[in-house]
């Protein structure tokens, strides 16, 4: 073991030097004067980096021209283990002036706070084996063409201009109504980049990103009679609290535009405007809580019987565009139970597109017929310039009268999770008299003791006959088990994407340690090991289905919504069900 951790240290240097590499090469070592030497760096690594783009190196005998980069990553998995690869690459373009032996420099590249260098590159430059053609201007250098897009020799561009333009999406909008605003980078230059220094604000609104490029995605378009490349910078949402006119916030950077060398040179947007409007006096529903948007709204219940004791759970779904943060939630009408306030769960861009889910948690006080009020959500709509409403159906819910065995019982039922019951205040509390003094309390605690111990004998009794390593390790199996269960269902309450990792893990510990499967093995070799114990196959399918959706879900950007997890988790039940009964042999 200490061998091995030596080994470790000692090849740890190693292992973080590779994870970042630069090199260096040429498209050609041995050149004629009518061609063109490619000089490339490129920089390969494991995680995302930065990088300060290198300027181009000064080679002897060579007159630079012109550069180009690019960037892309892959990702590659092998069995659990996922790799993602990184890649860089500058590319500069030199013309040789003479003949003869040089040696490129090698280059020093800032990544991150480190510094890394390439190496050294010697090239020679011969006499062309045929006369060049005639070319048709001086300046134009051999093999490229006129029509070359990364050419900057043309008066154009040289004489051309590069700014900003701001495009709200909407000129008019209403006080409350989110405005996206677009900022295009406009140009007949070579822009090569575009570093965004600022923002300047004004007073009457808040704002957030709405979207915000990496890189500069060129489109040609016309603009006062003349043709651009049109490049969106970014997009912001504007959220006006004033009426009148507001200006949108000006962008300012600076752009890299390459004219014979690099030149920087600072840019502005042009000042944009919009108009916001007052919102309409007349018609305002009485429960207006701010809301301004396209909203489509829906409602759900997630039970219409429930014990006494019980907790059931209502959502209303409000999606679409609108000030998702700026209005008041709904609230219920006071009735006889216990309602909480409600938790939101949102699924919203720039908090103004999406979908926000409200689920209040309620309690019923007695048994009974219970009904629950309506709720009304009212909302105003830009579109139609009008107020809209919302209003629910009033649920009828039984309520059964509940006694410690249904109480018990319902805790067992697969097909019925359990809700969280928030601790909701009063406006007076009874007089509750402590359990602890009553009798009947200490009688239940005496049977449940009594029981406990009486189950512990026979369990122990039956120990005596069972001394052989398979009985111990189901039994080391079925307490691993139930911890498992604990861990996936806690999950699942709790709508959380890790369950599909712990119902992964915990199905797989519990298979091994049920059937003597070693924990080395591959998932196909574990399946393969079950199949050798006579196990059912349709059994068997169920399991490797599982498992396979499971490692989907780790791996998969889209997530599974609340319905989808819970079915996910019956399912796993169900599995862990028929292993537990000797009817999952064949």
């Amino acid at each position: 073991m200490k061998r091995y951790l030596f080994l470790t240290v000692m090849l740890l240097p190693m292992l973080l030097l590779a994870a970042v590499t630069v090199t260096a090469s040429v498209n050609k070592t041995r050149l004629s004067l009518a061609e063109r030497l490619e000089y490339t760096l490129e920089i390969k690594s494991d995680s995302s980096i930065s990088v300060t783009e290198p300027s181009p190196p000064s080679i002897e005998l060579f007159s630079f021209v012109n550069m180009r980069s690019s960037s892309r990553s892959s990702t590659t998995m092998s069995g659990f283990k996922v790799d993602t690869q990184h890649l860089r690459s500058y590319v500069y373009y030199y013309i040789p002036q003479k003949e003869g032996t040089t040696t490129i420099p090698a280059q020093e590249i800032r990544i991150g706070n480190k510094v890394y260098s390439s190496s050294e590159i010697v090239v020679t430059v011969v006499k062309s084996s045929s006369k060049s053609p005639a070319q048709s201007s001086p300046g134009l250098a051999p093999g490229f063409d006129f029509d070359d897009p990364d050419l900057p020799w043309s008066a154009s561009r040289i004489a051309g201009s590069t700014t900003i333009l701001a495009y709200p999406q909407r000129q008019k909008v209403y006080k409350g109504q989110p405005a996206v605003v677009s900022y295009y980078l406009y140009t007949d230059q070579m822009v090569r980049s575009f570093n965004l220094e600022g923002e300047k604000d004004y007073l009457g609104y808040g704002k957030s990103d709405y979207e915000a490029p990496t890189s500069l995605e060129y489109e040609t378009v016309s603009h006062q009679g003349k043709r651009f490349q049109r490049a969106l910078i970014k997009r912001l949402v504007l959220l006006p609290n004033e009426t009148g006119e507001l200006q949108a916030p000006v962008l300012q950077g600076r752009a890299r535009i390459y004219e014979f060398g690099y030149l920087n040179q600072r840019v502005s947007s042009e000042p944009a405007w919009l108009e916001v409007l007052p919102l309409p006096k007349d018609g305002v529903p009485e429960d207006f809580g701010g809301a301004v948007g396209s909203f489509e709204v829906s409602e759900d219940l997630s039970a219409q019987s429930i014990n006494l004791g019980e907790a059931i759970t209502y959502s209303l779904r409000i999606a679409g565009q609108g000030n998702f943060n700026q209005f008041a939630h709904p609230q219920f009408p006071e009735s006889s139970a216990q309602v909480s306030t409600p938790m939101a769960i949102d699924r919203v861009n720039a908090g103004v597109e999406g979908s926000r889910t409200l689920y209040y948690t309620i309690i019923p006080a007695q048994k009974g017929n219970y009904v629950l009020p309506s709720l009304s959500f009212s909302w105003f709509d830009p579109d139609r310039g009008v107020y809209r409403n919302f209003t629910g159906k009033k649920h009828e819910i039984q309520v059964k009268g509940a006694s410690v065995v249904s109480y018990f019982s319902s805790l067992l039922e697969s097909g019925k999770p359990q809700s969280i019951r928030p601790m909701l205040s009063r406006h007076s509390y009874p007089a509750y008299q402590s359990h602890l003094k009553q009798f009947w309390y200490w009688l239940i605690v005496a049977i449940i003791l009594a029981f406990g111990i009486f189950s512990a004998y026979l369990a122990w009794q039956k120990s005596r006959g069972r001394r052989n390593p398979e009985v111990y390790n189901q039994m080391r199996a079925d307490k691993a088990l139930k911890k498992y269960l604990d861990e996936a269902s806690e999950a699942a309450r709790m709508l959380s994407q890790d369950f599909y990792t712990l119902a992964e893990n915990g199905l797989l510990r519990y298979l091994a340690e049920k059937y003597g499967i070693s924990n080395r093995l591959s998932i196909p070799e574990k399946i393969a090991e079950l199949q050798q114990k006579q196990i059912a196959a349709k059994l068997i399918r169920d399991t490797e289905d599982f498992i396979e959706l499971c490692e989907k879900q780790r791996f998969s950007p889209e997530k599974r919504n609340a319905a989808d997890i819970m079915d996910d988790y019956h399912r796993l039940r169900q599995i862990v069900l028929a292993f537990s009964k000797r009817g999952a042999v064949k």
